[in-house]
Order: structure tokens, then C-alpha cells, then sequence
């Protein structure tokens, strides 16, 4: 079977995770052909596909819709492939796609929505049109499929839930074999990777130890080391980081006799607000701003728990690499992550509108024991196996090939 992805850029962000992902995930657990091309210009995760052996095809146009050209291109380009199937992720890859590859007639065209659409009338009828050429249509989580379904866009038997990939790579242990692109030797961490684990350790100001043994210590007023909320995420208005720094100024002002950390990995436009705020507030020295790491795993080892307060969250891939990590989560109950997370066993489910039920919550995991924080943690890293790429791929052949 020829089977090809088609997306907008091959640069940082889910979409382009995911492939990276499924491109790993047919190598490992597939024997069937997957090509991967790009409307766009090079990206770092092309570089990343090259150095595993596969090319993506770069057209380099504007994929902003509608552009016709583009439409041609991938018109003549799968003509000549002639691909079983042609699955597109993200809205200019549906639009330019699904339309190509109906002219194309290649039997099984699936679109695939990576978020909540924000349409309007007009948008509506564009993609309730686009989506008549697509055989199926995928949602990555079924929150995203009532979305689309309840905005008239796609007919609800014409949708497949399928949930994003999310690996570790060679930190992923206990699924009997080595874990997605570690070495043959199993050496351990990379150079970097040791480096990168440094840097968070010496911000800790701890030695390096078994995680089990150097968690805080909160309920009886010490504090063997900081203790650590993270979280991991583009830093855009959507993620309601504001009200998080808010929160946490007040936690920080009410535990005076705790050593408080927030730590915000990732880059957006919203950095330079958010240390403005955190600086306003009296908390810079409590609140810690990385920067954007391809390889998030470092912060989310060392952390106690994981904090994300999105106003709406299609999936969360950053929410299922902190329970792979064993660290419980204080998550969103809008979108994906009511499908992720059980409330109270797995995690926590937040009302983001309501900035005393997100302090409740932090509140709440900061006070519980060492033991029952590290009990929560196993339970989310059990459920977090569920999104393996092992099962991804499987799920995304069960699409390709049901009727």
C-alpha cells in the first residue's frame, strides 16, 4: 500500500511531532509505504525525516487558502505517484489535498482536524464542501469530532476518532523492547540530553538522584528541594498562562514556609507579557522561563507536577509526555484532555474560567504526600501507554483500510 501525508510545514509543532512520529511508526511496526509531502519550505523535522532515511517532498508554495496552483501541483504530483492513500492534517493541507487527490481519483482520501475550528458561515460551507471529496475525515479526540460535527462541516459517520501518537523515544521504558530511536547499545543519554539534565538539576540545586528519593517533602514544612510545577507549551493567550503566574503568586504569598517553583518551557508571543507579570507580582525568582526545547523530557523529570490551564486543548500531546513521565497533571477539562485524564486517579480536571479551581487543584497536589503523589503519577504513566505509536499506526491502518 502507497500511502502518503500531506501537511503544511515540516517545522516545530504537533502536526509536525505527529508525523515524525508515524514515520517512526511505520518503519517499526508497518511493512507499507509512507511518503511524506510538504506545501511549504524545509522545517527542522525535514532534516530529522532525511536523517532516518526518509525525503520529504518540499513544493515550496504559499499554502494559504485557496491557492490554485498549489491545488495542480499536488494534482499532477499524485497522478503520477498514484498513491492508495493520500491523509492530509491540518486546514491548508485539507483544502489544497482532499481537493487534489479527488481529481487525482486516489480511492481513500482522509482529512484530518488537529484542533477546534473557529468558522465562521462562510468557512462552514468552504470545508462541509472540502470534506464531500474525503472519504473519512479524523478527529483527534472525539471533543474534536462533536466540534466538526456540530458545526455542519462533516456528517458524524464520516468521522474516526484516532489519537495522537506520543513517545519519549529512548526514555521509554517497560514495553519490552528499546523505546523509539534509542541506540543499539543502549548507552543512555545523549551528550546533549546530559547536558540539558545538568542545567535543570544545577536550578534546583540538587544532586541527582533516584526520582522516588529526592521528591519534596511538603507536609511537614520542609522542603528537601524546590518544589516544581512545569509546564510545556507554546506560550499563546489560548493557554491562559496569565491566570496560571496569577495563581501561583498567591500560592507562592500564602506558603511563605515552602520553596515554591513554576517553570514555563516553551516560546510565543506571550513570553514577554508573562515575565513582565511575573516581575509585577514579586515572583521572578519563583517563576523560571526556559525557552522552547525540542526535548521537553529533562524539566518534566525533575518536576513534581505538570500545570496546563488551557482554555481549550484539541488533544494535548504536552499532557500525555507528563504522564509518561509519572508526574500527576492539573489539566483543562475543555477539549482532549477530559478523554486523557481520570479525574482524581490520573490527574485533575480544571475549569480554566475559574481561577480558584485551578489554586484548589495545585493546592491540593502540593499538599498531598510524597506517596500519593508518586501513586497518581504510576496511574497516569500506565494510561499515558495507551498512546503509543504502536497503537497509532495500527488505528491509522483500521481507517485506511475499513470501508
Amino acid at each position: 500500500m502507497e500511502i502518503i501525508r500531506i501537511i503544511p510545514l515540516l517545522d516545530f509543532g504537533g502536526v509536525e511531532k505527529r508525523v515524525k512520529h508515524t514515520v517512526i511508526g511505520f518503519k517499526l511496526f508497518s511493512n507499507q509505504s509512507l511518503s511524506v509531502v510538504v506545501l511549504g519550505k524545509k522545517g527542522k523535522i525535514s532534516e530529522d525525516l532525511k536523517s532516518m532515511g526518509t525525503h520529504p517532498i518540499h513544493l515550496n508554495q504559499n499554502f494559504k487558502i485557496p491557492n490554485i496552483l498549489l491545488i495542480f501541483k499536488l494534482y499532477r504530483l499524485l497522478k503520477n505517484i498514484r498513491p492508495d492513500v493520500v491523509h492530509t492534517s491540518a486546514a491548508e493541507a485539507n483544502f489544497h489535498g482532499l481537493i487534489a487527490a479527488k481529481m487525482a481519483r486516489v480511492p481513500v482520501r482522509i482529512g484530518e482536524e488537529i484542533g477546534f475550528p473557529k468558522h465562521d458561515w462562510k468557512w462552514r460551507l468552504i470545508f462541509k464542501w472540502v470534506y464531500k471529496s474525503a472519504t473519512k475525515v479524523i478527529a483527534i479526540s472525539q471533543a474534536v469530532k462533536d466540534r466538526i460535527v456540530e458545526l455542519g462541516e462533516v456528517e458524524e459517520e464520516k468521522v474516526e476518532v484516532v489519537y495522537n501518537p506520543v513517545s519519549l523515544g529512548e526514555r521509554e521504558k517497560g514495553k519490552g523492547e528499546r523505546g523509539i530511536g534509542e541506540k543499539e547499545e543502549n548507552s543512555g543519554k545523549e551528550e546533549g540530553d546530559v547536558a540539558e539534565s545538568s542545567k535543570v538539576e544545577g536550578a534546583l540545586r540538587f544532586a541527582p538522584a533516584e526520582k522516588a528519593g529526592r521528591q519534596s517533602d511538603v507536609n511537614n514544612g520542609e522542603s528537601k528541594k524546590p518544589f516544581v510545577f512545569v509546564t510545556t507549551c507554546r506560550l499563546v493567550p489560548v493557554k491562559n498562562l496569565d491566570t496560571l503566574v496569577k495563581v501561583f503568586a498567591e500560592i507562592v504569598e500564602e506558603n511563605q514556609d515552602l520553596d515554591l517553583k513554576l517553570w514555563i518551557v516553551g516560546d510565543g508571543p506571550e513570553k514577554g507579557t508573562l515575565e513582565v507579570l511575573a516581575k509585577d507580582l514579586g515572583i521572578q525568582e519563583n517563576v523560571f522561563f526556559w525557552g522552547f526545547h525540542e526535548d521537553v523530557v529533562p524539566y518534566l523529570e525533575e518536576a513534581d507536577a505538570f500545570v496546563l490551564p488551557s482554555f481549550s486543548e484539541g488533544f494535548s500531546i504536552s499532557l500525555v509526555e507528563a504522564m509518561l513521565c509519572g508526574l500527576p497533571s492539573i489539566v483543562t477539562n475543555q477539549g482532549g484532555p477530559r478523554e486523557i485524564v481520570e479525574d482524581g486517579k490520573t490527574g485533575f480536571l480544571i475549569n480554566p474560567l475559574k481561577a480558584y479551581d485551578i489554586k484548589s487543584k495545585m493546592l491540593e497536589v502540593l499538599k498531598l504526600s510524597n506517596e500519593q503523589r508518586q501513586l497518581i503519577g504510576e496511574k497516569a504513566q500506565e494510561a499515558g501507554k495507551k498512546y503509543s505509536v504502536e497503537n497509532y499506526v495500527k488505528r491509522l491502518m483500521e481507517v485506511y483500510t475499513t470501508p
